[in-house]
């Protein structure tokens, strides 16, 4: 993949996760003000455990890491 479409990728993924990171505190946000905290703690903990909060950004590196330790 050619470095410009990396970057672009990467900006792609940032945004795609922001977006994604702003939901989960808004919902976080809603139990708190309902005073539903043991929801927001769970809500939390399951967040925490996602694979998909970093997946895609690593997943995007992991080639080129092999490629690096292949040498």
């Amino acid at each position: 993949m050619a470095e410009q479409a990396i970057r672009e990728e990467i900006l792609r993924l940032l945004r795609l996760q922001r977006h994604d990171f702003i939901n989960h505190i808004q919902v976080i946000q809603a139990f708190i003000q309902l005073g539903k905290l043991d929801k927001a703690l769970r809500y939390i903990d399951d967040m925490v455990k996602s694979p998909e909060m970093t997946g895609d950004l690593l997943a995007l590196y992991q080639p080129r890491i092999e490629d690096k330790l292949a040498e």
